[in-house]
């Protein structure tokens, strides 16, 4: 079955280039002028066999932009996990940083060649299927799961809860309590978990979390580890910054 992509854009002639494109490449394509439109259709697709497998969202929309929808997105357990790319005119680096904050996959400014769009959809798509390049790792054995990585906290953090990654599942709890990540929050933290101690650089972070292809900012990765930190409450100290190398867990 084709994978289904939502373009969700209030400038009618940008919606249809790229579907014409997209739909050249094989993806079954619809098209939303707004949030309120678009949410309508990832609702009636919801459980279907038409689920949505990628938004192609621009931000500068009235009455909700962009950025709200994708907030409520990944708020919601049932469209959390939808990759959402960002197709905008807003190209400050502050605008950058916030839509991979709330949650995005990638970033493409406007304007934009299609050939690129084109690109960028291809990894991201690739990346959901598990290519995402993250190393085979040998975590710790746990009897909840064939494959989890834990971390138990010593007696000076009151010797209750941890965090375990469920590494089948592609489950995270913190104190025994299910969090959401995105995939990449997740194989990042499954990297600097899976060998406590290490520092790994942000190149080499990138070079291996993220897809070969992708073309993402230098500060990604300090926003994903911001993201991470914050998701692993009390345990947020144990993901340390080494200045000028990199980040590591300890």
């Amino acid at each position: 079955m084709s994978k289904r992509i939502l373009i969700v854009d209030d400038e009618p002639d940008i919606s249809e280039i790229l579907r014409f494109n997209l739909e050249m490449e094989g993806y079954d394509v619809l098209t939303a002028e707004g949030a309120d439109e678009a949410q309508q259709i990832v609702e009636s697709s919801i459980g279907s066999n038409g689920s949505i497998d990628l938004i192609l969202l621009d931000v500068m929309m009235t009455p909700k932009s962009g950025f709200e929808w994708a907030e409520e997105l990944k708020a919601d357990p049932r469209t959390r996990d939808i990759p959402i790319i960002f197709c905008t005119a807003k190209t400050l680096e502050e605008d950058m940083l916030h839509g991979f904050a709330l949650g995005s996959d990638d970033y493409i400014c406007k304007p934009f060649r299609v050939s690129e769009v084109k690109a960028r959809v291809k990894a991201v798509m690739r990346r959901g299927e598990g290519h995402s390049g993250a190393p085979e790792v040998t975590p710790l054995q746990d009897k909840a799961s064939p494959r989890t990585i834990v971390y138990t906290p010593s007696p000076l953090m009151d010797g209750r809860g941890g965090v375990v990654l469920d590494l089948d599942r592609k489950e995270c709890r913190v104190d025994g309590e299910e969090v959401a990540f995105t995939k990449l929050e997740f194989e990042l933290l499954a990297l600097l978990l899976s060998r406590p101690g290490q520092v790994f650089s942000r190149e080499e972070i990138l070079r291996t979390v993220w897809p070969s292809d992708a073309i993402v900012l230098d500060r990604t990765v300090d926003v994903n580890i911001t993201r991470i930190r914050k998701k692993i409450g009390r345990y947020g100290e144990c993901l340390r910054t080494k200045f000028g190398y990199g980040y590591m867990f300890t």
